[in-house]
């Protein structure tokens, strides 16, 4: 089954790794939410047009602390984003991406519901 706003269920930007030539970027911010200081864009897929939120932070004083999350968006969510809304927006999501040196992965999906305090 899949999710109402993803538009081709067959596209590659549905599973990692990730290329970034893939997609069109537009950085929104940075979340400074929790000293995070998290880099906040939305990406737009240059196969299908499927949007992405990208939130991405790393603590600089520990190693392997690198992370990002993505999640499928609409983009009416796309064009009202800000980057102290980005958690919560992620958190309504059924499932989303993840990966970087914290997780030991270049990508992995999730199905459960990301926990904005476990950012």
């Amino acid at each position: 089954m899949t999710d109402p706003g993803v538009r081709d269920a067959a596209c590659r930007c549905l599973r990692p790794p990730l290329t970034h030539t893939d997609f069109e970027r537009h950085a929104v911010g940075v979340d400074e939410t929790g000293g995070r200081f998290a880099e906040v864009a939305v990406e737009c897929c240059r196969h299908c047009g499927q949007w992405w939120l990208e939130y991405a932070y790393e603590v600089e004083a520990v190693s392997r602390s690198g992370r990002w999350y993505r999640g499928a968006i609409t983009g009416a969510q796309a064009g009202a984003l800000t980057p102290e809304v980005a958690p919560t927006v992620l958190a309504g999501l059924p499932w989303h991406l993840y990966g970087g040196s914290y997780f030991d992965t270049t990508g992995a999906r999730s199905e459960a519901p990301l926990d904005p305090a476990s950012l």
